[in-house]
């Protein structure tokens, strides 16, 4: 059957590659991420959500409500408009979240205790359905795509697609030199954000830096995109930033 995971791998990269628009990786490597006289875009801020969630750990919407994994191991559900907890479940320490084809998906990627799993929750009990290996991958922060998810890699520190259903990967692009938050796609590419600078890096799905936001406030850590294109700011306070891009 060696000819049949052969087919399978090439479609999936072609699946990808049409994807991105790419005839091969880009690496963009940040040694120093932003030139220190160059000038960062301002989001323009909507509202501020507050919500009982403290520290680090992504969050995800899912169409309704927002997400948040953290390194306590509790997965919680929130309020999109005024940040009360509508379910919470005892999980696995986590960093980052998505969700995709209903279910949610999220992986621990901190301190050295990195892991090359992703869990596979149902929403409504809070089970975990699976642990999925991700072989040479381990994983800190991911997002849904189209027909996907985009993980950032610990090890590699690049950006790939990855099928959580085959378990195979396109690497996008590599992004060092920054300490990733939170990951988000937005208008067809990555939004990104570096805890160490308060900053939001708006990528395209080829590594091309295309805009660089300030965050509205300091401490930043998750991010996700609604339906209407709505940015969502997690801070480490617990504070929720509703913004758009200029």
């Amino acid at each position: 059957m060696k000819w049949v995971k052969t087919i399978s791998l090439s479609v999936f990269i072609i699946v990808f590659s049409g994807l991105i628009g790419l005839q091969g990786c880009k690496d963009i490597i940040f040694n120093n991420p932003l030139d220190p006289d160059a000038s960062k875009d301002v989001v323009k801020v909507i509202r501020v959500i507050e919500t009982s969630l403290l520290g680090l750990g992504d969050i995800a919407f899912d169409g309704e409500k927002f997400w948040k994994i953290d390194r306590s191991g509790i997965l919680t559900a929130f309020d999109r408009e005024t940040g009360i907890v509508i379910r919470s479940f005892s999980v696995e320490p986590g960093t980052g979240v998505g969700f995709f084809n209903d279910l949610i998906y999220f992986c621990n990627g901190y301190g050295g205790q990195e892991e090359n799993i992703l869990y596979r929750v149902d929403p409504l009990s809070g089970d975990i359905l699976n642990r999925l290996p991700t072989r040479e991958l381990y994983p800190r922060v991911l997002t849904a795509m189209d027909n996907g998810l985009a993980v950032f890699d610990v090890r590699s520190s690049g950006i790939f697609a990855y099928d959580p259903e085959t378990g195979d990967s396109l690497r996008l692009f590599e992004v060092s030199g920054i300490n990733i938050g939170g990951i988000a796609v937005y208008k067809g590419g990555l939004l990104i954000t570096d805890m160490n600078t308060d900053s939001i890096y708006r990528f395209s799905l080829s590594g091309e830096v295309l805009t660089v936001f300030s965050s509205p406030a300091s401490g930043i850590g998750g991010i996700a995109v609604d339906y209407s294109d709505y940015v969502y700011i997690f801070m480490l306070d617990g504070k929720v930033y509703k913004v758009s891009l200029p």
